[in-house]
């Protein structure tokens, strides 16, 4: 069984090794550049374009979204690319972690196992198709108007981008955007997912775990051991979450900094266009944007949660029926379950739904602030 079998991050993960983002060898190492370089002269020609747009603001704050979206999923992958070594051991040791479960006799273990790579799939499918559609629809604006365009802006010095036959070249180049914007920027969201929801699934094991300690029937020497591997287990489960935490804190850090600001002008952008096509596809684009950010944020808050029953499920065990020794592992243990189990956002804030509030609450105060500024 490979690590594509397991439901988790397979269907991500089957992506990246055939584009050689991941687990690339000699035969295969190409095509990550013939997938990554096309998407990188795509953006190049985005700035340019962006330069020529500065004096039509509502065009320049629309294409300043495509801009960075397509950065964005550049900045991600190239993160996949540059520290592949470091994500396929963190895929080798979530592997390792899933069959230790799989493979035990803890058939509720299991249970919970295949409710999460369910789960996972079923995002990471619905991550796939709505990142698809929403590239349609930028495909399709061009034709509701009147003047000729892009879907995607693109300019490039002495060259007029909207005489034929530069233009028809150009808008069939960009017909593959879908598909490849897609495989480049929903797998990272996907795969985040994916592991965090392995992580708070791997809390709830550990939750019922501590919930078969006691009983008169157990002997002591037998409660001891089974909660000795409880927080053998919690070790490996805390080892987990801090190398998740070190791979992704620095791009979430510049994520949060992107999604904000350009959620902000997405926002004043509504109040100066009067274009009901324009109108559609800016509330469409704030949505896309608040989803990708609800997803890494939701995932992440469940496991701060699930870390938090696991402490309380230490403290529900029946310490009293035990001896001293038992006692006084299970308060250690106790103390250690009230270290936050989390990802942070640069190494600094928690990704919790709270955060995700505050940061949606700084962009529209940049928003109402830049509002009243324009409106003077």
């Amino acid at each position: 069984m490979a690590i594509e079998d397991i439901g988790l991050v397979g269907i991500n993960v089957r992506m990246w090794r055939y584009l050689a983002v991941l687990y690339p060898t000699p035969g295969s190492s190409w095509r990550k550049f013939a997938f990554v370089l096309p998407v990188m002269a795509l953006n190049l020609m985005q700035f340019f374009y962006l330069l020529r747009m500065w004096g039509d603001l509502p065009a320049f704050i629309l294409n300043m979204f495509f801009f960075s979206a397509i950065f964005n999923a550049l900045m991600r992958t190239w993160l996949v690319i540059v520290k592949r070594v470091q994500f396929e051991q963190f895929l080798a040791q979530l592997y390792i972690l899933f069959h230790s479960i799989f493979d035990s006799a803890d058939e509720r273990g299991r249970v919970i196992l295949r409710r999460a790579e369910r789960e996972a799939r079923r995002l990471a499918i619905l991550n796939l198709s709505a990142s698809f559609l929403d590239i349609i629809g930028a495909l399709l604006s061009p034709l509701f108007r009147e003047e000729r365009a892009h879907p995607f802006g693109v300019a490039f010095p002495g060259v007029n981008m909207t005489r034929s036959p530069v233009y028809e070249v150009v808008y069939l180049a960009q017909l593959s955007s879908p598909l490849l914007l897609s495989m480049m920027y929903m797998p990272f969201v996907s795969l985040f997912a994916g592991m965090a929801i392995f992580g708070k699934a791997m809390l709830q094991i550990l939750v019922h775990r501590l919930d078969q300690i006691g009983g008169k029937e157990q002997s002591e020497e037998h409660r001891l051991r089974l909660l000795t591997a409880c927080i053998r287990y919690h070790i490996r489960v805390m080892g987990y979450v801090r190398e998740l935490n070190g791979l992704v804190t620095n791009i979430l850090a510049a994520e949060a900094i992107i999604f904000g600001s350009i959620i902000c002008l997405l926002l004043f952008c509504l109040n100066i266009i009067t274009s009901p096509t324009q109108v559609i596809s800016i509330v469409m684009y704030i949505f896309t944007m608040l989803y990708v950010l609800f997803t890494y944020y939701n995932r992440a808050n469940d496991l701060s949660l699930e870390n938090n029953r696991v402490a309380e499920a230490v403290y529900n065990v029946p310490w009293y029926e035990a001896g001293i020794r038992f006692r006084k592992t299970l308060l250690i243990f106790l103390m250690q379950t009230q270290r936050p189990l989390e990802i942070r956002v640069g190494n600094v804030y928690p990704m919790t739904l709270a955060m995700f509030q505050s940061l949606l609450n700084a962009s529209y105060s940049y928003f109402t602030m830049l509002r009243g500024f324009t409106s003077k």
